[in-house]
């Protein structure tokens, strides 16, 4: 046979279909048997981050009041060694480390191995732990206990100009109640709510979440703490404030004028009130009370005591106005008013009134020199107007008198006089049967 016909048969051989799977069938033989072959040996494989469970944990804590705390460790580092094709089966998320805690029943600190728990399907036996990061699991199995505690807080923002916020703040409750392990809350010594805001200007009312903090103020993991309600009410309340200028009403008399004679001084001229905004802005000066003009000759002072509007607060802290009042460019000069110019209006019906005063003697007068000057005693009169007295029979009166200084509408009379007056019943006639 010459070599163009062995090409032609082995051309034939190649192209021929059964040959074809006759070498396909052979080299799938040969694969199986050596992935068998490979998938049967020994391998090791690391596992990082394997999470340790515990077992039973919710059965416990409803059947005892135990809870897990103080867990040294919450993952292991595994190294371990199986045939191939078990090894391709399991990685750090299908394998845990569990320890039970069916068989325990008192709290206390424990130190427990764990179990490796594989995906299903993989025998236990067939992996072999070459090694761990950890072999025993340290922790503590606490009691679960509850407490109340106080819900303080601080406003730790800021204010519009012409704001203030009130130091106290009111929590709806004032109280809440945690519960947790008792190492756990013991440490918890109150709740505590910052409020923030930034250029506050209204009283601000809303819920909010709260922190769990210690008695340093320092906040506490409270990781395995219940809280019974998660959010509080809270309000700040946002005063108005406004610099209050003091002041006096002053009655004109005895010739002098608040306008045109009077020198008056306040110290404190002011004070910062704070309160309600609506308060604060219709109050536009603060009156410490009433001085009348005709009541001293040429200087006054006295001490009045400040008192807010309802619903405000004195920032300040004075408590007290020192009021000094001045008269200048008028003079004083006293006068004798003789009975002659003492003069009764209004004697009571049924009464004879007669005047037993005979003089007034150092009557002030007040008005400008240039006036006071030409002034002479004829220009005054003294009169008393009975009306103003409550007369029940006869007897001695001591009615006040104003003094009228005729001719000289600049000048007046500064201070209070008297007179004695006698009334007496008159006599009605009897009756004649």
């Amino acid at each position: 046979m010459n070599n163009n016909e062995k090409l032609t048969l082995v051309g034939r051989f190649f192209q021929n279909r059964i040959t074809w799977m006759i070498l396909s069938l052979a080299a799938a033989i040969m694969l199986w048997a050596y992935v068998t072959s490979t998938e049967g040996v020994e391998a090791q494989k690391t596992l990082t981050n394997v999470p340790v469970e515990f077992i039973g944990a919710d059965a416990l804590r409803e059947s005892s009041g135990l809870v897990v705390t103080e867990q040294d460790r919450t993952s292991v580092n595994l190294t371990v060694s199986a045939a191939r094709r078990i090894l391709n089966k399991i990685n750090s998320g299908n394998v845990s480390a569990t320890i039970n805690l069916s068989r325990m029943n008192s709290d206390g600190r424990y130190a427990v191995s764990y179990d490796l728990s594989y995906p299903t399907g993989i025998n236990p036996g067939d992996v072999t732990v070459v090694r761990s990061s950890a072999d025993i699991v340290n922790f503590y199995l606490d009691k679960i206990s509850r407490k109340t505690i106080e819900v303080e807080g601080a406003f730790t923002g800021n204010t519009a100009e012409g704001y203030m916020a009130d130091e106290s703040l009111v929590f709806e409750p004032m109280v809440v109640t945690i519960s947790g392990p008792k190492t756990d809350i013991a440490r918890v010594d109150h709740a505590y709510v910052a409020i923030t805001r930034e250029n506050v200007d209204k009283t601000l009312q809303y819920s909010t979440t709260y922190e769990l903090v210690d008695e340093d103020g320092k906040p506490v993991d409270d990781s395995t703490i219940t809280r019974e309600r998660e959010e509080i009410n809270v309000t700040l309340n946002v005063l108005s404030t406004r610099t209050v200028p003091l002041d006096v009403t002053i009655v004109d008399g005895g010739g002098a004028t608040r306008e045109d004679n009077t020198i008056i001084d306040i110290r404190p001229a002011s004070i910062v009130l704070a309160g309600d905004a609506s308060t604060i802005d219709s109050t536009s000066k603060l009156v410490l009370g009433t001085i009348d003009l005709s009541t001293f000759a040429t200087d006054y002072m006295a001490t009045y005591t400040i008192v807010p509007p309802s619903n405000t607060e004195n920032l300040t802290g004075v408590n007290e106005a020192v009021v000094t009042v001045s008269i200048s460019g008028l003079n004083t000069r006293g006068f004798a008013v003789t009975q002659d110019n003492i003069s009764l209006n209004n004697v009571p019906e049924g009464y004879t009134a007669e005047i037993i005063t005979q003089s007034l003697n150092n009557v002030i007068v007040r008005a400008p020199e240039e006036v006071i000057s030409e002034i002479d005693s004829r220009n005054l009169r003294a009169v008393a107007d009975l009306s103003d007295l409550s007369i029940t029979s006869g007897g001695v009166y001591n009615p006040s008198v104003r003094i009228f200084i005729d001719g000289f509408p600049e000048a007046g009379y500064v201070g209070e006089y008297k007179i004695y007056v006698t009334l007496t019943p008159e006599e009605t006639e009897g009756i004649q049967e």
